[in-house]
């Protein structure tokens, strides 16, 4: 079941992670699976696993994959998080937090060319990842944007250029504890699903799943 009105699944099916997501990541670290080569699909989006590092003494964002040595992708002092997913045609796609804003780094077609954009001020927590990456769901797939702003959860999708702000929970509460949280992984589960996997707002601490389909 897919997203149905911009709204969660009404049921959850939680699952396992699918390989790398099912990796710890961590604040300047962070894992995606993806294709043979940077900007090739050649082989499919589910080749190997790509790993996106933070170093902030320099400011570079360094990408690697086992058949590709550290490669820096861009340069920015100051970031906090980050997170890691690939387009369609392996075009890197990174959100972060710089200085306590919210912003993506990705390729835009309409320029030709990589640009960045701002979440709006205030946003927690951006997590990235192209939603489905079978060979199958190709022409359907899309980058998933999401993160939390004034307490509730949104995401953002490729298709509108990240243009169109959806609502998926409000308030985006702990589901037990019913206090509030933020994102630390969104990816495909092994029942087909995009699961996240969430943290209280404070203190940090493992909550829950919530996820849809198809």
């Amino acid at each position: 079941m897919a997203i149905l009105g911009e709204k969660l699944s009404s049921l959850l099916i939680a699952g396992h992670f699918l390989v790398p997501d099912n990796l710890e990541n961590y604040a300047l670290l962070d894992y995606e699976l993806g294709g043979i080569g940077l900007n090739d699909p050649s082989e499919g989006l589910r080749y190997q696993t790509w790993t996106l590092r933070y170093f902030p003494a320099t400011g570079d964002f360094s990408i690697s994959a086992p058949n590709t040595a550290p490669t820096v992708i861009i340069t920015v002092m100051n970031v906090t998080e980050i997170s890691l997913g690939f387009d369609q045609n392996m075009n890197p796609f990174i959100a972060y937090v710089e200085d306590g804003d919210a912003k993506f780094y990705w390729y835009d077609t309409n320029i030709a060319n990589f640009t960045t954009s701002n979440l709006p001020s205030g946003s927690l927590t951006p997590r990235c990842c192209l939603d489905d990456k079978r060979e199958t769901q190709a022409d359907s797939s899309d980058i998933i944007l999401c993160y939390v702003h004034g307490g509730a959860l949104y995401y953002r999708q490729e298709r509108d250029r990240y243009t169109v702000q959806y609502p998926l929970d409000n308030p985006f509460l702990h589901p037990t504890l019913g206090l509030p949280a933020v994102l630390k992984r969104v990816g495909m589960n092994d029942e087909n699903r995009l699961q996240w996997l969430c943290d209280l707002a404070n203190p940090i601490d493992w909550c829950g799943y919530v996820n849809y389909g198809n």
